[in-house]
């Protein structure tokens, strides 16, 4: 067998080495981790919101509360939008850095008014809601939320006429109170 012929194999039994290392590192790295997890925010002055993240790239928004001055997102409104390439992998490194199991159901401290916002994850090993109203929280449930935050500020919403049920509203919201009934009573003339 000639070297030309030794050499030709050679680089084919190496590209196919190559080639098959490099499909393995990519679909390690896109792997979907199975997961339920959905967070609600509210900083009492500009913003109230929940954000359900799905297996794919799809995110539900409900937009509990926005201030007047906003065109979008209005309040009582809900909402769907796409993460750009790179946001779900961002989010699977996030949460998985996460020790849910490990942390407290409750950061609380009493003040009034300030920064209130729950998370709901479930794994199918873990089914927990975290709630914080703190400024003391543990720094990867603020970095959590700080992305979360950033990243439904720049998505691109499109409206959606659908009810989603949002595990972390819940207990979370003030409760709805109806508008009293005033009794008008015509004037005696």
């Amino acid at each position: 067998m000639s070297a030309n012929i030794r050499v030709f194999i050679l680089m084919v039994v190496i590209s196919y080495f190559v080639v098959s290392c490099n499909e393995a590192i990519k679909s390690s790295q896109h792997k979907v981790l199975n997961y339920d997890f959905d967070f609600s925010y509210n900083d009492v002055f500009t913003t109230c919101f929940s954000i359900k993240f799905t297996s794919s790239d799809t995110v539900y928004i409900r937009q509990h509360f926005a201030t007047i001055s906003s065109d979008t997102p209005r309040s009582n409104t809900t909402y769907f939008a796409l993460l750009q390439s790179g946001d779900r992998f961002k989010l699977d490194s996030l949460i998985t850095y996460l020790n849910f199991q490990g942390l407290d159901s409750s950061y609380f401290e009493s003040y009034q008014d300030g920064i209130d916002y729950q998370f709901y994850f479930n794994n199918h090993s873990v089914d927990k809601r975290i709630r914080v109203h703190s400024y003391n929280a543990p720094s990867e449930l603020v970095a959590l939320k700080e992305w979360i935050i950033k990243k439904k500020a720049n998505l691109k919403l499109y409206q959606l006429d659908s009810t989603i049920n949002f595990v972390s509203a819940k207990d979370f919201l003030s409760p709805v109170v109806p508008s009293p009934i005033i009794k008008f009573k015509r004037p005696k003339v």
